[in-house]
């Protein structure tokens, strides 16, 4: 008769055992008919009870697989199956650590020592992380625990401290320096001639103090907790980085309507460079306004919300600093709209007989790698990512809303009222409620993961090669998005004449309106 553990093995095939370095416990790497590959845990049954008091700790444990299945079990064995992150992950390899970037590397231990710490805080210890209890996931750079042959009660000695993170020492010496780690004693003496560091290549910022820090428990550098290897990693990786750049290019222009007799769009941006220790970053604000009401009210309008915009993110980037932007640049952005609705509506206060003036306004706040949107009106804002669209706003009109609702225009297309008529915008009358000031939308086309954050307005992540595109609505309105995506690849490096070819196009067409547009270049 067939026992649980037969029918378990029935259910996966076998790829790997994983070394261990007490006989007690074994780890197998497995898969199953899908493809999907977990790991098998088998041990005593303290041992498991030490395993499910780690899981039921609370942390996220990201290095670690997930418990999907308990058993079977005999009176001296339980069996724990495991599921890992992906299908990809294989027993680590030397050569393919080797070879890793040396970014992708450093981040692959920082989820490590992530996962390390919140060992410690349950109150846990390894008792030391071997190579061979590592599995690796080649197209992401992520390390996994394997196994857990030896977890005890955390003591907090020293040597407790640096037998769980010594590993840290061993990985990134094999990775910077692409050849066999030579031993914590060599590695020691090493660290004490400057010749020999030299020699050796261990010149990177950042990584002779992350040696130092792992190499030993004793002596003034030695980390006394995986707080401070945490710290030594992150300061690792601010110097490895090369901040994200922005290329600009812009263009307004009056049109070739007969019946616009003065451009009431307006543009503007700016962009400032910071540094903090080692840690580099641009930041910079961008935005469109479309101005409505008569012909001065609306050119004034468009035009004092773009000044105002631009002075108050330089008023908040020198008042906070460059960190509290990137970590909620969405709350930021609508903050400086809110600001420009303000200065707007002081405007029709002192000058009541000129109160009739009001723009859309659409700004983008970047800040190193993160963006933030603020909008109002049916100017637009779109991200251009791996030769595919994104649009980042929606129409604040009367044509949208009756598609919310359900109900259809008149059929007209972009050309029927209800799609000129502007169901939201920045007055010179009265200040805008600061809950009508959208960061990005809500409906975006499924598929595109942009890691939104909208419940603490954080934005969303940029990447290198990444365009950005502001317009007015007499850009898009002529341009559609077809014919845009068709320019793109023409003018990738080159924004200002991308930027030329969508206003350009747009005057072939006459359009009704002025137009304006503006182009980010991530690089």
């Amino acid at each position: 008769m067939s026992s649980p553990l037969d029918s378990l093995k029935q259910k996966y095939r076998q790829l790997s055992e994983i070394e261990y370095s007490s006989t007690d416990s074994t780890s197998e790497l497995v898969e199953d008919a899908d493809g999907h590959r977990y790991l098998v845990w088998r041990g005593p049954t303290s041992w498991q009870q030490r395993v499910d008091a780690l899981f039921d700790s609370g942390g996220t444990l990201n290095a670690l697989p997930r418990p999907v299945q308990r058993g079977p079990k005999t009176d001296d064995e339980v069996t724990i199956v495991l599921r890992c992150p992906n299908r990809h992950f294989e027993p680590f390899d030397v050569w393919k650590w080797r070879n890793l970037d040396s970014i992708c590397c450093v981040r692959a231990l920082q989820g490590l020592a992530k996962t390390l710490h919140e060992i410690h805080d349950a109150g846990w210890a390894l008792d030391g992380i071997k190579r061979s209890q590592l599995l690796y996931s080649p197209p992401t750079g992520e390390l996994l625990i394997a196994s857990l042959p030896t977890l005890a009660p955390l003591d907090g000695e020293p040597e407790t401290i640096w037998r769980d993170i010594h590993i840290f020492a061993e990985l990134a010496y094999q990775n910077f320096l692409e050849h066999d780690y030579p031993g914590g004693h060599q590695l020691v003496s090493l660290l004490q001639d400057r010749s020999a560091m030299a020699d050796t290549g261990i010149t990177s910022p950042g990584l002779p103090q992350l040696l130092a820090g792992c190499v030993t428990p004793y002596g003034d550098l030695a980390y006394r907790d995986v707080d401070a290897l945490r710290e030594g990693l992150a300061n690792l990786h601010i110097e490895l980085l090369r901040p994200l750049a922005y290329q600009v290019g812009s263009r307004s222009t009056l049109g070739n309507h007969i019946f616009r007799q003065n451009n009431q769009d307006s543009c503007g941006h700016v962009v400032v460079d910071t540094s903090r220790g080692s840690r580099k970053m641009r930041l910079g604000f961008f935005c469109v306004a479309d101005g409505i009401g008569g012909i001065d009210d609306g050119e004034r309008a468009s035009s004092l919300a773009v000044e105002t915009a631009c002075s108050a993110f330089l008023r908040a980037w020198n008042h906070h600093g460059g960190q509290p932007l990137h970590a909620h640049p969405t709350a930021f952005a609508r903050a400086v709209a809110r600001v420009t609705s303000q200065r707007l509506a002081l405007e029709g206060c002192f000058a009541p007989k000129q109160n009739r003036g009001g723009t859309t306004f659409t700004g983008l706040l970047l800040a190193g790698d993160r963006a933030g949107i603020c909008h109002v009106g049916d100017s637009r804002a779109m991200l251009i990512r791996d030769s595919r669209p994104i649009l980042l706003t929606r129409d604040h009109t009367l044509a949208s809303i009756y598609e919310r609702l359900g109900e259809s225009t008149s059929g007209n297309g972009k050309n029927d009222a209800s799609h000129r008529t502007i169901a939201r915008f920045l007055s010179t009358g009265t200040e805008l409620d600061w809950r009508r000031i959208d960061g990005i939308t809500k409906s975006l086309p499924e598929g595109f993961d942009l890691d939104v954050d909208q419940r603490t307005l954080g934005g969303f992540q940029l990447k290198r090669g990444d365009i950005l595109v502001l317009t007015s609505d007499g850009a898009h309105g002529e341009v559609d998005e077809r014919e845009l995506m068709r320019m793109v690849p023409l003018h990738r490096d080159e924004p200002q004449k991308l930027c030329d070819a969508i206003i350009d196009r747009s005057l072939e067409k006459v359009g009704r309106d002025n137009a304006t547009a503006l182009v980010i270049a991530v690089r």
